[in-house]
């Protein structure tokens, strides 16, 4: 799955509808901004893709106690965990729950729950079982990668694939347009958020409506913001 569309890309799907309107007005801001805000939500908490997972796989033990540092790869960022799994000595493998955050403990019994316990400054995770391990296991998982930043408008949309560019590029056009303070931005946003939401196949109806509210609200704030303004500017001098 090819990733060779650019910001650049974006933003030329974008021009027609801002009236031609510059995006690079400072070093290529406000379209850098744009596109990142668009990149990290696609990328972001409630969505999983597959092209975006990154698995992992050691061991774990009673004589190591709880919290096990790992070494994550810097071009495969740690975004959040998706599905852990234990395997014992046997061969059997269960699938465990992951929690936000865990507390120290010194139960020792089959870890049921992980957490993504800390994420240090240079990218690496501490996970943290929620019981010390009465056995050797494997700890398998998957995460999805957090975005990385995109720092000019040649930058490429990676690792989403070329053929969502429809869903971006409508989030880049929604964005760019609350900024250039454009009335359509409801119209933009809802079509973004339309084409993220149906090509995802696995959230359940809170996680869609907690993200369609935040997104929608995020857009139309400002904008409904100015309308009472103006509002209130046009009763202040009627009266």
């Amino acid at each position: 799955m090819a990733a060779t569309r650019n910001i650049m890309s974006s933003a030329l799907f974008a021009l027609p509808f801002l009236g031609y309107q510059p995006v690079d007005i400072s070093n290529g801001e406000p379209a850098l901004q744009a596109a990142n805000l668009v990149k990290q939500t696609i990328l972001g908490a409630p969505f999983v893709w597959p092209w975006n997972r990154t698995t992992f796989e050691f061991p774990i033990s009673k004589e190591d106690g709880q919290d096990y540092y790992t070494d994550i790869p810097a071009d495969q960022p740690f975004g959040f965990l998706e599905k852990p799994w234990l395997t014992d000595v046997k061969g059997k493998s269960t699938e465990i729950t992951v929690v936000l955050s865990l507390s120290q403990e010194s139960n020792i019994q089959r870890p049921a729950s992980i957490a993504a316990q800390d994420i240090e400054d240079d990218g690496n995770v501490i996970f943290r079982m929620n019981a010390i391990p009465d056995q050797a296991y494997t700890l398998g998982g998957s995460y999805q990668r957090a975005p990385i930043q995109m720092t000019s408008l040649a930058s490429l949309w990676s690792p989403i694939p070329d053929r969502y560019a429809y869903i971006y590029d409508w989030g880049f056009l929604s964005v760019m347009a609350l900024l250039t303070k454009d009335v359509r931005v409801p119209l933009f946003a809802q079509r973004f958020v339309s084409h993220l939401l149906g090509a995802q196949d696995g959230l359940n109806a809170t996680q869609r409506n907690i993200f369609i509210g935040n997104w929608l609200n995020l857009l139309t704030e400002p904008t409904r913001a100015a309308q009472s303004a103006a509002l209130a500017t046009q009763a202040r001098g009627g009266m």
